[in-house]
């Protein structure tokens, strides 16, 4: 299997238009300059079953665009999004369904995702207990709290392999990826099987190890807990974790808690860092700086300090 790199930089609109008409199927798309000099980049990384693209423009792309056969998870990291007429938040992901629907983006800069989509729907019938089909998504879903961190923490981990290397990779490699992506999703957004409405099945017991984790975020658990809790042993919980995930159920909460202390430490508003440390269950001051510095690649203090100061997030 090939993971491939294309990087195109144009100030011509109608090179833009190719561009965006390239890598999505859309119906009546227009590329217009907007008050800034007209600038357009696009960098696309990884192969048919996953990949990672950033897209950067001072004017207004907008149209139609039509779902295909994979699921397209994208973010803004500044600018303005509509998608089906909804304004998008900055760092918050939305799911192009599949079926045409409206969408536009003004003097922003975005990063997608793709996952194969017979890949999501296999990994959401082992997750949910049900039968591989098409799968519904819940219309205008905002992931928030732990369940967005899941997503993000998913994304940081394939991201670093995935941009980190082209040319031959190995398939079997990329297929873990592609699951591990399609769970980090499954996780954040609410889902169910075409026809069956939103009654979901019940769980499988990885899928009530993961809710148990993200509702217990603050609280001290150990493995033997969240085993408990799913009705598994704890070699069984280890084995389907690392499957799924391809980590322990403990590094997949820790991962998650560190997330949920940067989104507070970057708002500026939190108290102090021993505050933030406790809200996200990590109770000992030491091992957390040291845990989010090795993360992150700074001290919690220096974070605060910073956002406290100009009230900026920091970039993803």
């Amino acid at each position: 299997m090939e993971r491939t790199r294309t990087v195109e930089q144009t100030r011509d609109i109608a090179h833009a238009r190719e561009l965006v008409a390239r890598a999505y199927r859309t119906h009546g798309l227009q590329v217009t300059a907007g008050e800034k000099p007209f600038s357009f980049e696009e960098t696309v990384t990884g192969t048919e079953l996953l990949s990672l693209e950033s897209t950067k423009s001072t004017g207004t792309v907008r149209g139609e665009v039509e779902g295909d056969g994979e699921v397209i998870v994208a973010w803004l990291k500044s600018g303005r999004g509509t998608v089906d007429g909804d304004e998008l938040l900055v760092g918050r992901p939305v799911i192009y369904r599949e079926g045409r629907q409206s969408f536009r983006w003004d003097d922003f800069a975005e990063d997608v995702i793709r996952i194969d989509r017979d890949t999501v729907e296999r990994v959401a019938a082992e997750r949910g207990g049900w039968n591989q089909a098409p799968l519904e998504f819940k219309p205008h879903h905002v992931p928030e709290g732990a369940p967005l961190a899941a997503w993000w923490l998913i994304v940081r981990s394939i991201a670093g392999e995935i941009l980190g290397s082209v040319g031959p990779v190995s398939a079997e490699r990329e297929r873990e990826l592609t699951r591990y992506a399609a769970a980090g999703l499954l996780t954040a957004v609410p889902h169910w099987p075409v026809g069956q409405g939103r009654e979901a099945p019940a769980r499988t017991r990885l899928a009530k190890a993961e809710a148990f984790l993200l509702d217990h975020v603050p609280d001290r658990i150990t493995i033997d807990d969240v085993a408990a809790a799913a009705g598994l042993s704890v070699r069984g919980l280890q084995g389907a974790f690392q499957r799924v995930h391809g980590t322990s159920p403990l590094t997949y909460l820790k991962g998650i808690r560190l997330l949920l202390a940067r989104e507070q430490l970057e708002s500026g508003a939190a108290g102090s860092v021993a505050a933030v440390a406790r809200s996200v269950g990590m109770h000992h001051l030491s091992r957390f700086a040291s845990a989010y510095r090795s993360e992150f690649g700074q001290l919690p203090g220096e974070v605060l300090r910073e956002a406290s100061t100009d009230r900026t997030p920091v970039e993803r």
